[in-house]
């Protein structure tokens, strides 16, 4: 067998195994449906509950739950993530940074935004993330990032967003945009930490490529 052939055969089992308590004997045919309208596993993980929903619509009664437990296996798996990041200051070049960007935001096929909200000492508070679809261009959302910080008196900030194009150097807006930003929350005297752009495996910093 193949390493193809190989790696397909274990994504089939794997989520088959995710599938068995509601498609009981046709799991397999469900998994192997939904790895080929989207691709992979990656992709299947990052999909909407009704993007997998309509790609296993004939699945009798089931297909929203069967969509719900792999929506469900995402959030699990980011909330272990996010822990790693909880009671410590946040450092962006740390592994453990790194690898809950990508958790996040590395198979999104939509454009999002990442607000990670800290203290004054880099501990962090909270997150948002806004879904901005398919533009090609980021949009920072100024008012209500402002309007989050005061409300939970954070000091520091954190951008992240991903390029679903699969490229993670940021574009002359993404550091315009970024720029303009800071200036203006710094006024505030809040400090924006880094603006991290994520493709796939990949994470770029502005801060540590000294954009900003």
């Amino acid at each position: 067998m193949s390493l193809v052939a190989a790696e397909e055969t274990r994504q089939l089992s794997l989520l088959a195994a995710i599938l068995l308590p509601y498609a009981g004997g046709r799991s397999e045919d469900f998994a192997r449906r939904l790895i080929r309208r989207f691709g992979s596993l990656r992709t299947i993980y990052s999909a909407s509950a009704s993007a997998l929903s309509e790609a296993i619509g004939d699945c009798g009664d089931f297909h929203q739950e069967i969509a719900a437990a792999i929506v469900g296996a995402r959030r699990l798996a980011e909330a272990a993530a996010l822990e790693t990041l909880s009671g410590q200051p946040t450092d962006t070049a740390s592994p453990a940074f790194l690898s809950y960007l990508i958790t996040r935001l590395g198979s999104r096929r939509e454009e999002c935004v990442l607000v990670l909200f800290l203290t004054g000492e880099g501990v962090f508070i909270a997150e948002d993330l806004y879904l901005g679809g398919r533009r090609t261009e980021v949009r920072i959302p100024l008012r209500r990032t402002v309007r989050r910080a005061f409300d939970l008196d954070a000091r520091r900030l954190i951008l992240a967003h991903n390029h679903p194009s699969g490229t993670a150097s940021p574009s002359a807006s993404d550091i315009a945009a970024t720029r303009h930003f800071a200036n203006i929350v710094e006024a505030l005297d809040i400090r924006l930490d880094d603006h991290c752009v994520v493709a796939g495996n990949r994470v770029a910093s502005m801060r540590g490529m000294r954009l900003i």
